[in-house]
């Protein structure tokens, strides 16, 4: 019985510590996000190899934001679509509607001048973010 309870204890140990880090947020200026913006308005048919895009091949996913305020993404898995993206409290909001869900992402900086970004959305696994 000692042996189990120390088993258990070892596990239950084990379990709760070392998980993984939450990066740290910095709200950045519209400003600093205008170098991910392409120079342009939507095109009907963006072209991701041609127009300024972040990705991330993780999970994967691909998005570009143009001046009008709109955006265009590719999910390998879920396909492509497309929404409109606001400048609101140091990052950027996304919004897009689906077939079967409405998609909300958040863009936000990893520094004070939005070198690195992560993306921050809730998926059917809960909230994710991609760095």
């Amino acid at each position: 019985m000692t042996k189990f309870i120390i088993l258990f204890s070892l596990i239950l140990l084990a379990s709760c510590g070392g998980g993984k880090k939450e990066p740290s947020f910095h709200p950045a200026t519209e400003v600093s996000f205008q170098k991910f913006v392409n120079d342009k308005n939507m095109d009907a048919q963006p072209n991701l190899t041609l127009d300024k895009s972040i990705v991330n091949n993780d999970y994967p996913i691909e998005i570009a934001f143009y001046k009008d305020h709109k955006f265009y993404y590719n999910l390998p898995n879920l396909g492509d679509g497309s929404g409109t993206w606001e400048y609101k409290n140091g990052l950027l909001a996304l919004k897009a509607k689906r077939p079967i869900f409405d998609m909300y992402i958040e863009v936000h900086s990893l520094d004070e001048a939005a070198k690195n970004l992560a993306l921050e959305f809730l998926d059917r696994h809960g909230r994710n973010v991609l760095v």
